[in-house]
């Protein structure tokens, strides 16, 4: 599901914010999934963050118009620009990936149209094209195993195997620590087959080994991620390295329009 929208915050200022969706269900809880690339179509470069994004939000077509929602957002703006945020400049014309980046999807836009939005200050908003995911019950929730790794990440990883309709999951499960702050919640991590058993066992410190029939993986329990892994079940991995190929050779082509032109 890509999502492509130009929105025109000043007359310099335009961008095409496409979101990769790999799933158009989510459960209760379910906290991150989707990837996403910016182009700068405008005629002046864009700030953006370096990292994960703390100035990326998904927020629901009404929020538009709510005052208070954008209130909240400039105090958190602020506070992430007095905190050192880091930026860097997108030139008109270029692609900028998110190299393996998840944003967070809350409960109450699930079954409502709602964008993936950029935060640019002072009210201005750049945003994706409508997006809609229904919240679902699951048809089998199966049990894979309990990651007891205090020593390395200092909590308990829940691995479990989620299936709806023909798609089946691979899920992480933080439960809730009242002392750390945290609400818990499931983090989806890759498609796995329908049929073969899962296996999943240590594989050094911080690291599990995912068995889904001939094919292995991975998991880096710290960093959330699969390090490892055929492309066929890394959609997030596989999306982002052939997404970023692509921004690197129209960047190139960009670049060298503009060399021509002077």
């Amino acid at each position: 599901m890509l999502g492509l929208l130009p929105m025109a915050i000043l007359a310099e200022t335009n961008v095409l914010i496409e979101v990769k969706l790999f799933k158009d269900w989510v459960i209760q809880d379910e906290r991150n999934f989707g990837s996403m690339a910016i182009q700068n179509t405008g005629t002046v470069p864009i700030l953006l963050e370096t990292g994960w994004g703390g100035l990326f939000f998904p927020r629901s077509l009404n929020d538009k118009s709510n005052v208070e929602f954008n209130a909240d957002k400039e105090e958190i703006y602020q506070i992430l620009m007095e905190s050192g945020l880091k930026f860097f400049e997108l030139p008109p014309g270029e692609t900028h990936v998110y190299e393996g980046w998840k944003f967070h999807f809350p409960d109450s836009l699930a079954n409502e149209t709602f964008m993936l939005s950029m935060y640019l200050g002072k009210g201005f908003w750049l945003d994706s094209e409508p997006l809609t995911v229904n919240k679902v019950t699951p048809d089998l929730v199966e049990l894979l195993a309990a990651i007891d790794d205090w020593t390395i990440t200092n909590m308990v990883h829940i691995i479990e195997a989620i299936t709806y309709k023909n798609e089946r999951w691979l899920y992480t499960k933080r439960l809730p620590d009242p002392q750390r702050g945290w609400k818990g919640g499931y983090g989806p991590v890759c498609p796995l087959s329908l049929t073969n058993k899962i296996n999943v066992e240590p594989h050094g410190q911080g690291f599990v080994k995912i068995l889904d029939g001939d094919k292995s993986m991975i998991y880096d329990l710290r960093g959330v991620k699969l390090v490892e892994a055929p492309d066929e079940t890394n959609v997030l991995g596989k999306w982002t390295r052939e997404r970023k190929q692509q921004a690197e050779a129209d960047n190139a082509e960009v670049r060298r329009k503009k060399q021509e032109a002077q």
